[in-house]
This record gives structure tokens, C-alpha cells and sequence, in this order.
């Protein structure tokens, strides 16, 4: 392994010494935010899939509703009556911190759905249709909300993963590199410093 290039003197020996431990404990906190992150991003994925389903399942129930109104009123009187569709929704966005990561909070606000456009050729396929596209907006805020938070977190994550294996794969295995050596060297110093005392004493 690679070691650093420094005197081998004690107080470098101590700094190097000292280095170590901060860097295991960061390492350690970077362990700790990589598990918190990957349950995180379970739990989301989770409830994305739940959301996800929701949302496929009222826009079916509306396509569904919007062929029907087409087939009784036509093509044109249903394109018609969608521009005169006013939802009134309201979008609410705020925020929060996990790990220093920025997740959004999103809430759409539906009022009661009411027709806007005229009675003449609509009908109640074409009132369903318009209901359930209306439905299906109060979904959209939760899932916008959880595929950005998974797709911030998953990016977080590749981060300190990568931020781990600097630290474990070279960082940590550099510095105990170099402290062995250094150790190594003053062992040796220290027996030259003794067998040199030794021979002064049999000299005296």
C-alpha cells in the first residue's frame, strides 16, 4: 500500500496517529448516513409503487369515461367541453431536510369539482370523465413528491458511497501505512540509540 512521504518523527507519528481516528469516525458517519439513506429510499420506493398504482388506476377509470363520452357526444364536443374545464387547483410546496438532503413536500389542493362548460351536448359520461381527471390531479402532488425525494436521495447515496471507498480503500489504508513505517523506523532508531549507549558504556 501506498504510504505518505514525511520525516519519521514522533509528533508526525502522533498527528498521523490522531488523522486516523477522525477519519475512522468519519468513516463511521458516512456508514451511518449510507444505512439511513437506503432505508429511506426503501420506504419511498414503497410508497411510490402504492402511489403509482393509484394514479395508473384513476387515469384508467378516466380514459375509460373519456371514450365513453366520446362515443355518445363526439370527438369535437369533448375537445370543446375541455377547454372550458377549470380545475382551480392550488400547488403547495415546501421543505425539508434529511441527512442535508432537500426533500419536497408537495399538496395539491382540488376544490370540490364543479362543470364549467355549457349543457348543451354534454352529458353524464362526459360530467365522469371530467370528474376523474379531476381526481386523478389529487395524486399527482404525492408522486411528484416521492420520485423527486428518491431520485435526490439515490444521488446522495452515490455520493457517500463513493465518499466510503475513498476513505476506506485509501485514506485509512494510506495513513496505516505510513504510521507502521514511521514505527518501524523509530524502532529501529531507538535499538541503534541503545546498542550505540551500550558501546560507550563498555568503552567508560
Amino acid at each position: 500500500m501506498e504510504r505518505m512521504e514525511m520525516p519519521a518523527t514522533r509528533s508526525n507519528l502522533i498527528r498521523l496517529k490522531d488523522e486516523l481516528i477522525f477519519a475512522g469516525d468519519g468513516l463511521e458517519l458516512m456508514d451511518q448516513k449510507k444505512e439511513i439513506l437506503v432505508r429511506q429510499i426503501s420506504s419511498l420506493a414503497v410508497r411510490a409503487e402504492r402511489v403509482r398504482a393509484e394514479m395508473n388506476q384513476r387515469l384508467a377509470e378516466a380514459y375509460a369515461m373519456l371514450q365513453e363520452a366520446v362515443i355518445q357526444h363526439g370527438e369535437a364536443a369533448v375537445e370543446s367541453a375541455g377547454l372550458g374545464l377549470r380545475t382551480g387547483e392550488q400547488l403547495q410546496v415546501q421543505e425539508r431536510s434529511l441527512m442535508g438532503v432537500v426533500l419536497p413536500q408537495v399538496h395539491i389542493d382540488v376544490p370540490v369539482f364543479k362543470p364549467e362548460y355549457g349543457l348543451c351536448g354534454t352529458g353524464r359520461s362526459m360530467d365522469a370523465t371530467a370528474a376523474a381527471i379531476h381526481q386523478a390531479m389529487e395524486v399527482t402532488g404525492e408522486l411528484a413528491e416521492v420520485e423527486v425525494s428518491i431520485e435526490r436521495l439515490i444521488a446522495e447515496l452515490k455520493k457517500t458511497l463513493k465518499r466510503i471507498n475513498v476513505l476506506s480503500r485509501i485514506y485509512v489504508p494510506r495513513y496505516q501505512a505510513t504510521i507502521k513505517a514511521i514505527e518501524v523506523t523509530l524502532e529501529e532508531k531507538e535499538r541503534e540509540s541503545l546498542f550505540r549507549l551500550r558501546r560507550i558504556r563498555v568503552k567508560l
